[in-house]
């Protein structure tokens, strides 16, 4: 097991990462009152639910299970929480456990945020995605239509248990969704990474436990040093969003239906990829290394020819990073070196998607 510290506002929180952690690092450690909530959703309660309750039976556990789905992610399913928690009788000696992948995260996440202005918060991810990425960092918050992720908080975990066993039961799908995250964080920075990533991809699709160890392990001090640096996104976390911008705007054109937010990130990658070598400097040679990386964990890289690219121009002029009114890419200087551009022309934008479709 390994432990990692994410240093935030003179707080430590514990990051551990290996197998059976919950049980190792002792979870009860981090929970100093008996009221407990477990938020989970219908595919994870059959697999994992009860295992983590038996280990918390000196507690008051109650379970709130949501059916699963990135548009469950909404207010309406914020505002059920709320009311379970308030009809519970709870108050602020509460903890909340999210156990699940992002969208439970970013939904406990928000509820503990909130509720009584604040309680408790610990994360369990059980998903390759929320383990790298949504689960560090303390954004929470619920998908509008307009957008995903415009109404949220930050609010940071007291800590984070992230158990490589449960990736055993991840559908490949999944699994592979969540690797997008991974190739961004060596597409960002560092080189080496990424070319690890390439080069181990039949492992690492394997699921091979020492490279999974690695690729975790890698990524989540990847996110913490990004974030110690910058926690409100004034400047360098908003590298983390490479290949969001399109992302985003696909999955909400789709209604978050029929792709997952890692394909979605990933098209959105080698979208940022190409204005880079066009308008920001990055070789073709390592334009290559992406798509090819991309291409070994058979991730998409087409936008699906049924969204009218004036549709996604639309939904990115919602994006979280603009400014002014102007749509605000995070490109390539070069693998490992990120800036933001607000410059890229909506015409030039428009022929790009045009040949992106598949």
């Amino acid at each position: 097991m390994k432990k990692i510290l994410f240093k935030i506002d003179g707080r430590k929180i514990p990051i551990f990462v290996g197998h059976n952690v919950c049980g190792k690092a002792s979870i009860s450690k981090y929970i100093d009152y008996k009221d407990i909530v477990i938020i989970t959703n219908t595919k994870i309660a059959k697999l994992h639910l009860k295992k983590l309750e038996k280990s918390l039976k000196s507690f008051n556990v109650k379970t709130l299970i949501f059916p699963d789905g990135e548009k469950y992610k909404n207010i309406s399913s914020l505002n059920k929480i709320h009311d379970f928690l308030i009809k519970s009788k709870f108050n602020r000696n509460l903890t909340v456990i999210a156990l699940g992948g992002g969208v439970i995260g970013d939904l406990a996440g928000f509820a503990s945020d909130t509720f009584l202005r604040g309680v408790n918060l610990i994360h369990i991810p059980t998903t390759l995605l929320a383990q790298v990425d949504s689960s560090i960092g303390g954004k929470t918050g619920v998908n509008h239509k307009y957008g995903k992720n415009l109404i949220g908080s930050f609010k940071h975990p007291v800590a984070i248990f992230i158990d490589i066993s449960y990736l055993k039961t991840l559908p490949q799908k999944e699994y592979i969704s969540g690797l997008s995250e991974v190739v961004k964080y060596g597409a960002i920075g560092d080189r080496a990474f990424l070319r690890w990533l390439n080069t181990n991809s039949k492992l690492i699709l394997e699921r091979d436990p020492d490279s999974l160890v690695k690729l975790i392990i890698m990524s989540v001090k990847a996110k913490v040093s990004v974030v110690q640096k910058d926690e409100k996104e004034s400047n360098i976390r908003a590298h983390l969003n490479f290949g969001h911008t399109l992302g985003h705007a696909i999955e909400s054109s789709l209604n978050y239906k029929g792709i997952s937010h890692g394909e979605a990130v990933s098209i959105g990658m080698l979208f940022a990829s190409a204005i880079s070598v066009e308008k920001s400097d990055l070789k073709i040679d390592e334009f290559n290394l992406i798509e090819n990386t991309l291409a070994n964990f058979s991730l998409p890289v087409r936008i699906p020819s049924s969204i009218p690219g004036a549709k996604i121009l639309q939904n990115m002029t919602y994006d979280k990073k603009n400014k002014k009114g102007k749509i605000n890419f995070v490109l390539l200087t070069s693998i490992g070196s990120c800036c933001l551009n607000d410059h890229i022309d909506d015409r030039y934008i428009l022929g790009l998607l045009k040949t992106f479709q598949s």
